[in-house]
């Protein structure tokens, strides 16, 4: 959403909570953490590590500006579904220039124009319709997510620009490979992080929740989700129905209002699979990682994640 760009470490605000109604899954969604871990520290990051070494950062810089640019085509359908045309129509104004101007998106100069990229996504659009969230999921090589956004990495996957051309297998996989080492080199900083926690698998999840949580009030949530035994009073509010959410500020997007309580951030940017870590800084913020969400990259993170964050543990 939502692509990493730039990844910090955030630091975990609130102790993972032993036990998360959002996630009735979890014995069959730690069985895969485990996998996508195996996959991500034998195949996914290995590569990713050459890759981030030894390629020229202008090359890895025009690959991130080239699928961001895909990823700013489907957030202009998040922003439809939302209402909110003014953000749309800049957004669809960020692709036109950057995909013309900026040579298939390989050079951003839209972000030089007062057009800003966008943080949306279908994901969203569901979450401010009042769709909750539904169970907690933790996809194979692609990381968190859950049954309502699941639906997006979908969409991208069956719809995206590779899918309109008559060209070989061999390239489609090589098109979701380079995006999906791309995306893993950037949330390498994210690892030992990760690594460190107690129990990585619940904190890729409680943090992914909460930064979907805040985006879908575009940063405006009413109070941080509650992962405990309270989870019921979230369970019958999934989001703000249409009328209730802020309207967002098509200049700036909604992820940067995000509370650097929200640990949510650093998961679903780290998320290798869809992957999407988004800041950086000295000082964490929860939109700094968060990108990126997906998430999210090919692969679980790391030690500890299937997915991109949490692929990249």
């Amino acid at each position: 959403m939502r692509r990493l760009i730039l990844i910090a470490a955030l630091l975990l605000s609130a102790c993972a909570t032993p036990q998360n109604n959002y996630d009735p899954l979890e014995k069959v969604n730690r069985g895969i953490f485990v996998v996508n871990n195996v996959v991500d520290h034998t195949l996914v990051r290995p590569v990713a590590v050459f890759y981030n070494d030894f390629t020229p950062q202008p090359i890895k810089q025009g690959t991130t500006n080239f699928f961001g640019n895909i990823d700013d085509l489907f957030s202009s359908v998040g922003s439809l579904l939302q209402g909110k045309f003014t953000e749309t129509a800049k957004t669809l104004g960020r692709v036109a220039v950057n995909t013309t101007i900026g040579v298939f998106g390989i050079f951003d100069w839209a972000s030089n124009m007062n057009l800003p990229k966008p943080d949306e996504d279908i994901g969203q659009a569901f979450g401010s319709w009042g769709i909750g969230t539904g169970p907690y999921l933790m996809l194979p090589l692609l990381g968190p997510s859950d049954l309502r956004d699941v639906v997006d990495p979908t969409v991208r996957a069956f719809a995206g620009p590779i899918t309109w051309f008559d060209v070989d297998t061999g390239w489609k996989i090589a098109y979701a490979a380079v995006d999906g080492v791309n995306m893993r080199a950037q949330v390498l900083p994210l690892d030992a992080m990760i690594e460190s926690q107690p129990d990585p698998y619940a904190y890729i999840r409680d943090a992914y929740l909460q930064r979907r949580w805040y985006k879908v009030y575009d940063g405006n949530a009413p109070h941080p989700l509650k992962m405990g035994e309270d989870l019921d009073d979230d369970a019958d509010d999934p989001g703000p129905t249409p009328s209730a959410k802020p309207a967002a500020d098509a200049s700036q997007p909604a992820a940067a209002n995000t509370p650097a309580s929200a640990p949510a951030a650093a998961v679903s940017a780290a998320t290798p699979a869809a992957a999407t870590a988004s800041d950086a800084a000295a000082a964490p913020s929860p939109v700094a990682v968060a990108d990126a969400t997906a998430a999210t990259a090919p692969v679980a993170a790391p030690a500890v994640d299937a997915s991109a964050a949490g692929a990249a543990q």
